[in-house]
C-alpha cells in the first residue's frame, strides 16, 4: 500500500470519527436541556407537565438517528476525502448542532412558527449533506465505482428524505391525524423494495451503468 493511499485513508478515517462525535454530543445535548418541573404531584402529572419536552426529544433524537445513518452509509461510498469535503460536511455539522437549540425552542415557543423554523433546520441540514454528496460524488470524483444513475438516487434521498420524514411526523402531532405516518410508512416501504432491488443489481430505477 503506498503512502499517498494510506494518508487518504486516515484523511478519511479522521472524518468519520469526528463527525461521529458531533452526531453523539448533539444527541447527548437533547437530553442535558430537559429539566422537571419544579413541582408535580405524581408520575402522571409529571409527565402530563413534560408532555410537549418528551415528545420534541423524542422527534430530534429519531432525526439525529436517522441522519447518522445516512452519514454512514453515504460516507461508507467513499474511498477518500480532501480539503473541499472537510469544509462541506463541517457547514453540515454546524447545522446538525443547532438542533438542540431549535428543540428547546419547540418546547419553549410551542407555535406553528417554531415547528417552521425547525422542520426548516432539518431540511438545512439534509440539503447541506446533499451538497457534500454531490461534490464528493461528482466533481470530487472520491466515491467509489458506481453509476451515476445510483449518485442521483443518493443525492435525491439525503437531500429531501430527512426533511420530508420530519414535516410528516410533525403533520400527524399536530393534527391528531394518522396521514403523516402512513405517508412515512409509504415512503420507508418504497425506499426498502428500491434498496432491495439495486442490491439485486436489477432495479429498473438504479440501472448499474459503468463510469465512464
Amino acid at each position: 500500500m503506498s503512502t499517498i493511499t494510506t494518508k487518504e485513508e486516515q484523511h478519511l478515517h479522521r472524518l468519520i470519527l469526528f463527525s461521529d462525535a458531533v452526531f453523539a454530543i448533539a444527541i447527548t445535548l437533547l437530553a442535558i436541556e430537559i429539566h422537571p418541573p419544579e413541582h408535580w404531584t405524581g408520575v402522571a402529572d409529571l409527565f402530563a407537565q413534560m408532555q410537549t419536552k418528551l415528545m420534541a426529544y423524542a422527534v430530534s433524537f429519531g432525526v439525529i438517528g436517522i441522519y447518522w445513518i445516512s452519514h454512514r452509509r453515504t460516507f461508507s461510498r467513499l474511498r477518500k476525502a480532501d480539503g473541499t469535503l472537510d469544509i462541506l460536511n463541517l457547514l453540515m455539522l454546524g447545522l446538525l448542532a443547532l438542533l438542540p437549540l431549535t428543540t428547546e425552542l419547540l418546547w419553549e415557543a410551542g407555535a406553528a412558527s417554531a415547528v417552521v423554523v425547525y422542520v426548516g433546520l432539518v431540511a438545512s441540514i439534509g440539503v447541506a449533506h446533499a451538497v457534500a454528496w454531490a461534490y464528493a460524488a461528482f466533481p470530487g470524483q472520491l466515491t467509489e465505482p458506481m453509476g451515476a444513475a445510483e449518485k442521483i438516487y443518493v443525492l435525491l434521498r439525503v437531500a429531501l428524505l430527512p426533511g420530508l420524514m420530519c414535516g410528516l411526523t410533525f403533520l400527524s402531532i399536530m393534527t391528531r391525524t394518522p396521514w403523516g405516518w402512513l405517508g412515512i410508512a409509504v415512503i420507508v416501504a418504497g425506499l426498502t423494495t428500491v434498496n432491495r432491488l439495486m442490491s439485486r443489481g436489477a432495479s429498473p430505477l438504479i440501472p448499474q451503468t459503468a463510469e465512464d
